[in-house]
């Protein structure tokens, strides 16, 4: 009993209006009686048809540096009003809005105005456009939008883009069919993060070039370095610093020239690697890309001075010595702080050959001697000495230089 009290007093205090299939049948045979989607539909044939076109973004498939080409998912909310498709709610069973596929009344013939593929109809037949009872016409085709977007990857990793989107009103005039505004712009409500590019913002601008009316969505995005750090950039700095490595083993090891080569040759297969991974652009060059250069420039380098050593310490000491060597071991003695360039030690006390007797070696004695007393092997430690701390501020400083600039232009 008290469930039917219930149901009356509801049913008393609130009007339950339903309408059967009959009734919006009947509701949408009278608006397509006499309506012809080859016919704008503005009372007015003189005013343009004003659109309001909006993108939903989904996600972000994948960008082709080489074709400059980006690839996004999505769907347009565009809108417009039918002022041939609208009725009174109150005289027909409170409908206030209906469904029908797009294909059977007017709709604008919006393009993608920068895309890679041929013109296409937004949409399908198995789409259905909302019509609102004051003829407001919603249709949300879904697709998938390959445009043209110029990267400028010269701070690859790091690189920021600008891709825009273009949609134009094809075979319509301005003065037949306006785009107007676009009151949502680039709506991320349904963005699903990408795993390389984060969206830092977004912009959309209508214009009107010549006779066409256009809306542009621009897409700033910014790349996520993280895999590229820890796959490419750490690898090639470590590579760099065993190329620096061989300075410091002896030359009568036996392995410094194959360990050069063997560290030369493991950058190379690297190297292949790693450009199939970088963007290829013809318009820029990343940096990195300049940074690996002068790395395998760095490795010649390092081969030659390697092999030029070797041939120097396996040299006779008979074969006359130039000056020039005389004076880098010398130099090198002054930067290893050795005894003969003014070490607080006391003189050594040695005997004196001829005499016997014990005599004490004065500075300028000894320096005037380790000129003469110059050895190959000398001359080849001296170039160990040199090249590593070279090679060592050549590779600091581009570095540096690399990611100093990389991370102010971040």
């Amino acid at each position: 009993m008290t469930t039917v009290t219930i149901i009356l007093t509801l049913c008393i205090l609130h009007q339950v209006r339903g309408q059967t299939p009959q009734q919006v049948k009947g509701l949408v045979d009278i608006l397509m009686t006499n309506y012809d989607k080859r016919i704008r539909p503005v009372a007015d044939q003189s005013l343009p048809v004003i659109l309001d076109v909006s993108l939903n973004l989904i996600s972000i498939i994948g960008t082709d540096e080489v074709n400059e080409k980006l690839e996004t998912s999505g769907y347009l909310t565009i809108q417009w009003e039918d002022s041939l498709l609208t009725w009174d709610p109150s005289a027909n069973d409170e409908v206030y809005r209906i469904f029908l596929p797009q294909n059977d009344i007017w709709k604008p013939d919006i393009v993608l105005g920068n895309g890679f593929k041929k013109f296409e109809e937004f949409g399908g037949s198995f789409y259905y456009v909302e019509i609102q009872s004051f003829g407001n016409v919603y249709w949300k085709p879904f697709q998938v939008f390959e445009t043209n977007c110029a990267f400028d990857t010269t701070y690859f990793p790091y690189d920021k883009e600008v891709c825009e989107i273009v949609f134009v009103v094809w075979s319509y005039t301005v003065l037949e069919v306006e785009i107007r505004k676009s009151a949502e712009g680039i709506d991320l409500m349904e963005y699903k993060e990408s795993g390389v590019w984060e969206i830092t913002h977004t912009d959309v601008q209508v214009s009107k070039e010549s006779i066409e009316s256009r809306v542009v969505f621009s897409i700033h995005i910014k790349r996520k370095p993280l895999y590229y750090i820890l796959n490419i950039i750490l690898p090639i700095l470590l590579l760099g610093l065993l190329t620096i490595l061989v300075f410091v083993l002896p030359a009568d090891s036996g392995e410094k020239m194959s360990y050069a080569m063997t560290v030369f040759l493991s950058f190379a297969v690297f190297l292949t690697i790693v450009n199939t991974i970088l963007p290829v652009s013809s318009e820029t060059t990343p940096l990195l890309s300049i940074y690996l250069l002068l790395q395998m420039t760095m490795g010649v380098l390092v081969l030659f001075l390697t092999a030029l050593q070797i041939r120097l310490h396996q040299r006779d000491e008979s074969i006359p010595m130039c000056k020039g060597f005389k004076v880098m071991v010398r130099l090198v003695k002054i930067l290893r702080c050795s005894r003969s360039c003014g070490s607080t030690k006391p003189p050594k006390v040695c005997p004196s050959p001829e005499k016997g007797e014990e005599y004490k070696d004065s500075p300028e004695t000894e320096e005037g001697r380790s000129l003469e007393q110059v050895e190959w092997k000398d001359v080849s430690s001296a170039i160990d000495f040199l090249a590593f701390w070279g090679f060592l501020v050549l590779y600091l400083s581009l570095t540096a230089y690399l990611f100093v600039t990389i991370i102010f232009h971040s």
